[in-house]
C-alpha cells in the first residue's frame, strides 16, 4: 500500500511538473524564425508581439535602441546599414572564408572581424561604431524569442531545443551554443 501511494504521488508530481514547465523549440531560418512551445500539456506555435507566427531573423541598431524581429523589419529601409541579417549563414565563420566574401557582396551591413576572431557586423549603435559577432547578434535574437515564448505561455522556459541545418559544421554548432 505504501509503495502504491508513493508512486501515485510521484506520478502526480511528474504530471504537475509537466503541466507547469515550458519547453521551447526554435528554428532560426535565413529570413524568419519559428518558435514552438510545449506547455500546459500542448504544443503551440508562439505568436510574436504582432500576433504573427513567423518572426523576421533581423537585429537592427539605432542611436537610441536595439530592434529585434518585426521592429527591425519595420525600419530596415531607413536603417539598412545598421540592420543585421542572414545571421545563421555567418555563425562561426572566419572573415576570410568564401561564404563571407559572398555575403559581403550581397549583404547590406558591413562585415569585419569581431573581437573573438569570427566575422561580425559593423554597426552604429547609440552613436558609437561597434562590431558585434554573428554569435552575439544571434544571442540577442534568441533572447528575444525566449522572452516572447515566456510571455505567450505565461511560464518560464525550462529547456530549449535549437534547430540547426544539417550542413552546419562543429564550429557553427558551437557558435550557436555560445
Amino acid at each position: 500500500r505504501r509503495v502504491h501511494g508513493e508512486s501515485s504521488a510521484t506520478a502526480f508530481s511528474l504530471l504537475w511538473l509537466f503541466w507547469k514547465m515550458s519547453v521551447i523549440g526554435i528554428d532560426i531560418g535565413t529570413s524568419v524564425c519559428v518558435v514552438a512551445a510545449v506547455g500546459k500539456g500542448a504544443v503551440n506555435i508562439v505568436r510574436n508581439d504582432l500576433s504573427e507566427r513567423l518572426t523576421p531573423s533581423l537585429v537592427g541598431f539605432t542611436d537610441k535602441e536595439r530592434l529585434l524581429g518585426e521592429a527591425a523589419l519595420s525600419q530596415i529601409k531607413s536603417n539598412f546599414k545598421n540592420t543585421c541579417s542572414n545571421l545563421k549563414l555567418l555563425l562561426g565563420r572566419l572573415p576570410d572564408e568564401p561564404e563571407v566574401e559572398r555575403e559581403r557582396q550581397f549583404g547590406l551591413t558591413p562585415l569585419e572581424a569581431a573581437e573573438d576572431g569570427t566575422v561580425g557586423y559593423k554597426v552604429n549603435y547609440k552613436g558609437e561604431e561597434r562590431v558585434f559577432s554573428a554569435s552575439r547578434v544571434t544571442a540577442m535574437l534568441l533572447t528575444k524569442l525566449k522572452e516572447t515564448a515566456e510571455k505567450f505561455n505565461g511560464l518560464p522556459v525550462k529547456d530549449c531545443v535549437i534547430a540547426v541545418p544539417g550542413w552546419f559544421a562543429d564550429t557553427h554548432r558551437r557558435a550557436m551554443l555560445n
